[in-house]
């Protein structure tokens, strides 16, 4: 049974025993919802799993006027097997939706869990953290700390773009840091969310590579033919990833300096006229310093961003969907008779939405812009 202990450093609070000692309620609690939540979200997925089996009349009748269901619900539905999660954006003036209400409606969450879409959402949570976690609501904050959880919870599960997560969560404790006599809420919700940031950072520091064992019978990288290794590096799409795999070992050294490469990574990430730009017209190739050459057009011109699956906005319905998951557009269910006539060949045209696009398409705060 819980009591209320006398110690003059927690008067009032209330204890439990638990295995591993005893523990506040209130800490006690948090972790059963957290854990309580996730179940939730498991189980959420699993009746949308349901309903794509049984077809169930509520999705043919959003099927069928997706104008009118997709403004009431925009919970994600499954469409061709994946899980699709699409957002009906209104045309009309006076009907908007914040950066918090999208995160909840198109779970961006659960898509973290996507490896084609996680370096996406490590993009846009970045750009969120770094210049609207002040504007946010407290919901919407909510809902980016949920996201930053289950980014980590992936991160660590599958040991990859750990250092990009990692920056992610520091750039938040930071943010986070600056607003604590600014900040919405109370102080003891600025402290829970702070405490749940550097929890996730101290999650992320613990984490140890495994290496494989000599007994897997696998090669490692430094074994392979010269030939296969520098196709590895042509197909890396950072620079850090090459200059810190080039730091492992002293054969890798010397193909992560190879102005071949370089070369292959300025005519990837930038234009010609950019590069022509820096090394002038009839500049000799061979003599050109290639690795030089791209950090000064990195430092001018930024990185082109690559992206696995990105956020498509549709040119007919206004719908902002996945591309691997689709959206129940207007045109492909529209009644016999009407003007626009669908055809089951014609695709219908949609527009990339990089994470900078979708920031400026949504207003951060509670007024409409």
């Amino acid at each position: 049974m819980p009591y209320t202990g006398d110690d003059w450093r927690s008067p009032g609070d209330f204890w439990v025993k638990t295995g591993s000692g005893w523990q506040k309620l209130d800490a006690l609690r948090a972790n059963v919802n957290r854990h309580i939540k996730r179940i939730a979200m498991n189980k959420k997925e699993k009746s949308l799993q349901n309903e794509l089996n049984h077809k169930s009349d509520t999705f043919q009748e959003a099927l069928i006027q997706p104008s009118q269901s997709c403004h009431q619900d925009n919970s994600p539905a499954f469409l061709g097997g994946a899980l699709a999660r699409y957002l009906l954006l209104p045309r009309g003036k006076g009907v908007y939706f914040t950066l918090g209400e999208v995160l909840l409606r198109l779970d961006i969450a659960g898509c973290a869990c996507d490896p084609r879409r996680f370096i996406y959402v490590c993009r846009m949570l970045e750009l969120m953290v770094c210049s609207h976690f002040v504007c946010f609501s407290g919901t919407a904050q909510k809902n980016l700390l949920y996201a930053l959880e289950e980014t980590v919870d992936v991160a660590i599960e599958s040991q990859k773009n750990l250092r990009h997560v990692r920056r992610i969560i520091r750039t938040a404790i930071q943010e986070l840091t600056k607003q604590q006599y600014t900040h919405v809420g109370s102080a003891a919700t600025w402290r829970a969310r702070l405490a749940m940031l550097e929890d996730m950072n101290n999650k992320l520091n613990k984490i140890e590579i495994s290496e494989p064992h000599e007994d897997d019978n696998t090669l490692a990288m430094i074994e392979l033919p010269d030939e296969c290794i520098r196709l590895i590096f042509r197909r890396f799409a950072d620079h850090e990833d090459i200059i810190n795999t080039g730091a492992t070992d002293k054969k890798l050294y010397k193909f992560s300096n190879e102005p071949l490469l370089w070369k292959h990574f300025c005519f990837f990430h930038f234009t010609k006229e950019q590069i022509l730009r820096e090394i002038g017209v009839g500049a000799d190739e061979n003599a050109v310093r290639w690795k030089a050459c791209y950090q000064k057009l990195y430092k001018r011109n930024g990185r082109r961003e690559l992206y696995a699956e990105m956020l498509h906005i549709c040119c007919h319905c206004n719908c902002l969907f996945w591309k691997n998951g689709g959206h129940p557009c207007s045109l492909e269910t529209a009644p016999e008779g009407s003007k626009q006539v669908y055809d089951p060949d014609m695709v219908i045209p949609s527009i990339p939405i990089t994470p900078q696009q979708f920031m400026e398409m949504f207003p951060t705060g509670s007024t409409p812009p």
